[in-house]
């Protein structure tokens, strides 16, 4: 995770904080325990001080801000800047991005274009509390649901990349079609979004007519044709993955679809309707929840590793398409 704060906010905010605030405790986790981030602070004039000047700055920051010195003793150092904004455009991947100002700022519809999400001091509570109540949902599938329109709650979440693992989901078997799930739950998903969507699919089953691999790549072929066609207006990229246990040591059991901030899954898998009673469930959260920050980081590096492994391996095996 990139993390960029202003030091106003910082200030502003260690001296609004509240231990009974919800929003204020998930913000201070944020910042302080989460692992494996990079943290940039606007810090004036900071680049010009010699490096005695700089390390007592840094010590006089940690006395004045207890938030300060929190990330300073539970991660690597906050990465000084002049600007937030400059070095946001210019170094920022946009993998895994959040961003928090004192100010709302005009650049921040680019940067939620590319991906990041933007908090500023005014709205950043209502902000998270509306993604927070939108986005942790459980579905219990042993009740009838009517469509995919709960799915609708990701207009509240921005992101540029979805990442689907379901052995399934592109089989389009009498009761599997993709135009009654895969596609209805993805136009809910990317309906209202800014940004340009990266959507990758690791799957198995695509229902060829033989196991032959030209059989299967002909039907990769239909499959992406089918979504490209179904989504020709929505500024979306997909790109099929097949999940072969040769290529992989890691188990790809559970059904996910992984978004740069949240995880949604389902046991039961995304082949929803015809609708059939299960003991199943469907279940939404974001990093707002340290666990699931977590766990989506770990999914993603194993879904990074494999996909390095077929990007890299030498086969006869159909392993992807485009």
């Amino acid at each position: 995770m990139e993390l960029y704060i202003e030091k106003e906010f910082l200030d502003n905010f260690y001296l609004d904080y509240s231990d009974d605030n919800s929003i204020h405790e998930i913000v201070k986790r944020l910042i302080t325990r989460y692992g494996n981030k990079k943290v940039f602070i606007d810090i004036d004039d900071f680049t010009a001080l010699d490096a005695d000047k700089g390390i007592k700055l840094l010590e006089q920051l940690k006395y004045d801000n207890e938030l300060f010195s929190l990330i300073c003793d539970n991660d690597r150092l906050p990465i000084p800047v002049k600007s937030i904004k400059e070095h946001l455009f210019s170094k920022c991947n946009f993998t895994q991005t959040l961003v928090f100002t004192n100010e709302k700022q005009e650049w921040f519809i680019e940067a939620q274009k590319k991906g990041a999400l933007c908090f500023s001091f005014n709205t950043y509570m209502q902000d998270i509390k509306t993604i927070v109540e939108k986005l942790h949902f459980k579905i219990d599938l042993s009740e009838k649901i009517q469509n995919w329109s709960f799915i609708g709650n990701y207009d509240y979440l921005n992101f540029n990349s979805i990442v689907i693992t379901d052995n399934y989901i592109l089989s389009n078997k009498t009761n599997q079609y993709i135009i009654d799930n895969l596609i209805p739950l993805l136009k809910n998903m990317v309906k209202e979004k800014v940004s340009k969507i990266n959507i990758d699919i690791i799957t198995l089953d695509l229902n060829p007519i033989s196991e032959e691999e030209k059989h299967k790549k002909e039907k990769a072929k239909k499959r992406h044709k089918l979504l490209n066609s179904r989504f020709a207006k929505a500024n979306v990229k997909f790109k099929i993955f097949i999940n072969i246990k040769d290529f992989n040591k890691n188990d790809f059991h559970d059904r996910n679809i992984l978004t740069n901030f949240s995880i949604l899954d389902s046991g039961k898998g995304f082949n929803l309707f015809p609708f059939k009673k299960s003991n199943s469930q469907i279940i939404s959260e974001t990093i707002f929840e340290k666990f699931t920050y977590d766990r989506l980081n770990r999914i993603k590096e194993m879904q990074s590793e494999y996909l390095k492994n077929i990007n890299n391996a030498k086969t006869s095996y159909f392993l992807s398409y485009p």
